[in-house]
């Protein structure tokens, strides 16, 4: 027992002899400087290698350079008829949807007593004729003076005056078509009732339809009246059109500008009201096919690319969209060859420079 005692205590007093004494070698190694502290003190003074990125150099193609609008088709004209005389609706000749030409009647007014009028208004323009001439030639004879005559003349034109505001009036019971188109939507009925400024009709002219779109600023330079557009309908149905208006002011609140294309509709296949496309031909601009992936922001917002310089510096140009296709964005407003960084972009910033792996394909 007293064996296994002090065979125990024996080997206490060794480990914690072993124990102590590597806490005492920690103590001494610690207080001399190592050799990997030094080495990393002389790296640290050498040069730090800078970024590697991989470049890619571009050179530009023509491209052609196309505007797109959106719109809408609207009638090439466009009216709302109303009465220009009181009275009831007698007839109804025109139905909605029916194509009318110019002057065809839409609806007749009740004529009531303007035919008795009209007779009595003649019989007093006759009357007043009479007068005119009896007192014309007693004013020959001197039997009658320049004043007589003076006052049976402007009865006379009171008369006809009056013969042909009823006259007018009459005409106003029918009510026509002033040019040619159809029938939209017809307000009135047999047995209605009807005062002047009253609608009668919506009549729209479909033979052309004229699209509306807004250009910018930057874009309203390259347009002119007269240039050839290509539309494109919800539909799928395409047009071929032209330019006839620009508008001269912008619009206040979105700083565009207005531009109309008028394109015929045969067979009047195209409805008012109809999303359309509009797509100008700009002409061709060079452009560098580019993948959305190489774009980048500066701190202005502004999108653009970063590239290499001859010094092998980083340097930032701002892109303009040309055209965007299946195959990539084609982008202007960069130089004629560029060299573009396609990997590592992300990682450096502008004006520093890099180690450069170039790709050649």
């Amino acid at each position: 027992m007293k064996k296994s005692v002090l065979l125990a205590a024996t080997l206490l007093l060794a480990v914690s002899a072993w124990i102590g004494s590597g806490l005492l070698v920690d103590q001494k190694l610690s207080s001399v400087p190592s050799v990997s502290a030094g080495s990393a003190e002389n790296t640290g003074s050498r040069s730090v290698l800078p970024p590697a990125v991989q470049v890619r150099i571009l050179a530009a193609a023509p491209v052609a350079r196309e505007l797109h609008l959106m719109g809408v088709t609207q009638p090439k004209r466009t009216v709302q008829l109303r009465a220009q005389t009181a009275g009831a609706v007698v007839v109804v000749q025109s139905n909605e949807g029916e194509m009318l030409k110019a002057g065809d009647v839409v609806i007749r007014i009740d004529i009531r007593d303007r035919k008795a009028r009209q007779r009595q208004a003649k019989a007093l323009v006759a009357q007043r004729q009479t007068e005119y001439r009896a007192a014309s030639e007693l004013s020959k004879k001197k039997l009658s003076s320049k004043t007589t005559v003076a006052e049976a003349q402007a009865l006379l034109e009171a008369a006809k005056a009056l013969l042909q505001g009823i006259e007018l009036d009459m005409r106003h019971t029918r009510v026509t078509a002033p040019f040619a188109g159809i029938i939209e939507r017809r307000f009135v009925e047999i047995g209605d009732y009807l005062d002047v400024g009253d609608p009668v009709a919506d009549l729209l002219d479909l033979s052309e339809v004229v699209i509306s779109g807004q250009a910018s600023e930057r874009d309203i330079g390259q347009l002119r009246t007269g240039m050839p557009a290509q539309l494109t309908l919800s539909s799928g149905q395409q047009l071929t059109g032209m330019v006839t208006f620009i508008a001269h002011a912008s619009d206040s609140a979105t700083r565009t500008f207005r531009v109309e294309v008028t394109a015929s509709n045969k067979n009047l296949a195209v409805a008012s009201g109809m999303t359309a496309k509009i797509s100008l031909n700009l002409g061709t601009t060079p452009g560098h096919l580019l993948t959305p992936a190489v774009l980048t922001l500066d701190d202005e917002g502004r999108v653009g690319v970063k590239i290499i310089d001859n010094s092998s510096r980083v340097r930032f140009l701002p892109v303009d969209l040309i055209l965007d296709t299946p195959d990539g964005m084609w982008l202007g407003g960069l130089p004629d060859t560029i060299e573009l960084i396609t990997v590592g972009h992300e990682f450096v910033s502008v004006g520093q420079q890099v180690t450069v792996s170039r790709n050649l394909q």
